[in-house]
């Protein structure tokens, strides 16, 4: 792996890139953002957007189901023409997203397939065998969490689990395979960028205390065990137990645990954290929790008081109120740049997505695409830009010390 330099400060975007293949029992839908937002056909368009923004790096991800629609069946027609136009032409590096949930249709049972991590090692090999020379940044999984809970817990994405035991059968696999594709990018030089949810649930009751708990160490275990760190898991260990992963499988991760080059921190201000109350009809109820730029400041603080690592802020956003979303843009930016500046190393700052996606509620419920915005972005699903675009524009610029034009 080429050494970090944890003092440079990389200015990031990001495409959203969930990729769900399955259709829906109930409604026949997939979900794929590329199809959703017309990025497949749009995409020159769009990586000429995101570099007229100044940014030094891009995340983004591969299509697993569509490069690999068949078992031993690869097509990289569009990635070729994608990933060279970003990097040669529109200089822009890569965060490349291997796993941004969603797996090959033909792997029947998804992340519980005794044969998944077989297949992510496979398929992480290829894309470094054909693209390794444009690629230094790669996120193995982004949020394994989300996964676990859609795919393990809430019966949303292939497997559908519906409980705990779900969910600790998501994350066993998910870790299995990690740990196999971490290895192999960091033998090719390539660095990872370890991604997960940042968030949780606080208690305005004490009542509540152990649930919140529970929640907040679901969103952050992740790096535990990518690290080995079995012991951070001890209190745990039970309720793993309990649902499904045994002690051989902790054994196999504390002896296969890996440094963590760049954590990636996944934060939004309007949903990240829940508070948890008993509602005026005496059952247990939840609203955002927000205390705005002061819950990410003390999120990436505690990151780093445990983990010491470097660190990028690899998903932040504001949905659709675009008066909060510029301010937002503006202080967290400055958060950021403040938190580097005073030595931490803090290396980068990722709005995701910068263009409008659909909300993941369009795959399992009736009505057409439109009823679904979700208005993340600086661009609309029609590519019409807000007042974002010449913002982050303007901080970028001020930051790099000069004009960039548009």
């Amino acid at each position: 792996m080429a050494k970090i330099d944890s003092s440079r400060f990389l200015w990031c975007a990001g495409i959203e890139d969930t990729f769900i293949a399955d259709p829906f029992p109930a409604t026949g839908k997939i979900l794929d953002e590329y199809e959703l937002t017309d990025h497949y056909r749009f995409w020159k368009a769009d990586m000429d957007r995101v570099a007229s923004l100044g940014i030094d790096a891009l995340r983004w991800g591969i299509p697993w189901y569509r490069v690999n629609p068949e078992k031993n069946k690869w097509d990289w027609s569009w990635t070729d023409e994608v990933i060279p136009y970003m990097v040669e032409e529109k200089k822009i590096r890569p965060i490349l997203d291997l796993m941004h949930y969603g797996v090959p249709r033909w792997l029947e049972r998804a992340f519980i397939d005794p044969s998944y991590p077989d297949h992510v090692e496979e398929y992480t090999a290829r894309v470094i065998e054909r693209y390794g020379k444009w690629i230094t940044m790669a996120t193995p999984f982004n949020e394994p969490h989300t996964a676990c809970e859609f795919a393990g817990r809430r019966g949303e994405w292939p497997p559908y689990g519906k409980d705990y035991g779900g969910y600790v059968a998501v994350l066993r696999g998910v870790i299995y395979g990690v740990l196999r594709q971490v290895k192999l990018l960091k033998k090719a030089g390539i660095t990872c960028v370890e991604v997960e949810c940042s968030g949780g649930a606080w208690a305005a009751e004490d009542r509540y205390d152990a649930e919140a708990a529970l929640e907040r160490t679901l969103q952050s275990m992740y790096f535990d065990f990518l690290t080995g760190n079995i012991t951070a898991l001890e209190p745990l260990r039970l309720f793993l137990l309990n649902n499904g992963m045994k002690d051989a499988d902790l054994d196999y991760f504390a002896q296969n645990g890996q440094t963590i080059d760049i954590m990636g921190i996944n934060y939004y201000p309007q949903f990240s954290f829940q508070e948890i109350y008993t509602g005026a009809d005496g059952k247990t109820a939840r609203r955002n929790h927000q205390e705005w730029t002061e819950d990410l400041r003390r999120l990436i603080l505690g990151r780093y008081e445990k983990y010491h690592c470097p660190m990028i802020i690899t998903e932040t956003s504001i949905r659709d109120d675009q008066e909060m979303k510029l301010r937002w843009l503006q202080d967290s930016t400055a958060l950021a740049l403040e938190l580097h500046a005073a030595g931490l190393p803090l290396m980068g700052y990722t709005w995701f997505p910068v263009i409008d996606m659909y909300d993941w509620e369009y795959r399992v419920n009736a009505g057409p695409k439109e009823n679904f915005k979700a208005r993340f972005g600086f661009w609309d699903a029609e590519r019409r830009e807000n007042p974002c675009v010449e913002a982050y524009r303007n901080i970028i610029a001020g930051h790099k010390g000069g004009h960039h034009g548009g």
